[in-house]
């Protein structure tokens, strides 16, 4: 089986909305302003708006999970994107779903966003995220010490990067 990228359809708001609150942090609390910024982003997903471009992971026909690109004004320079994915379902896992949807969402970044860096960023402990990173061809550039808080305080991160020129030459 193989992951596509799609935008999100609205009857899917509340499998997303219960992704959400199963994984609620210091960087993406549920407020009570939350839902309703979920309706929008499903809204306009599937197009690069204001900087956020978010995709459904779809594996015949089911939602296991989503693919976000981000490049807002002002917070990087123009080009740089960052990304962030969640395969919602254990079960869903290790599949290659998510190293599948990585590569499908820098396609679109490189060809017709007009990226010329990509990068995201992971706990240094998650190790099966950064294998993905690694088989799609990102670099390991260095370790984000103290970077994201969490309830037990903060936690370093490894940084991965991919530019324009290392995706051209990996085709």
């Amino acid at each position: 089986m193989t992951a596509t990228l799609r935008a999100f359809r609205p009857d899917e708001l509340e499998v997303v909305w219960e992704a959400r609150r199963r994984r609620a942090s210091p960087t993406a609390p549920v407020t009570p302003g939350t839902r309703r910024a979920l309706e929008r982003q499903i809204e306009r997903s599937g197009r690069l708006h204001d900087g956020f471009l978010r995709l459904a992971i779809d594996v015949e026909g089911r939602l296991v999970g989503e693919v976000d690109a981000r490049c807002p004004a002002n917070a990087m320079p123009p080009g740089v994107f960052e990304l962030g994915i969640e395969v919602y379902e254990n079960e869903d896992r290790g599949r290659g779903y998510g190293a599948e949807a990585v590569r499908q969402i820098l396609e679109r970044l490189f060809e017709r966003e007009g990226a010329g860096r990509v990068q995201a960023s992971t706990a240094v402990d998650n190790t099966a995220m950064r294998r993905v990173l690694e088989k799609v061809g990102f670099a390991y550039e260095g370790t984000l010490r103290a970077f994201m808080p969490t309830a037990e305080g903060r936690a370093d991160y490894a940084m991965y990067g991919l530019t324009r020129t290392d995706w051209e030459g990996a085709g």
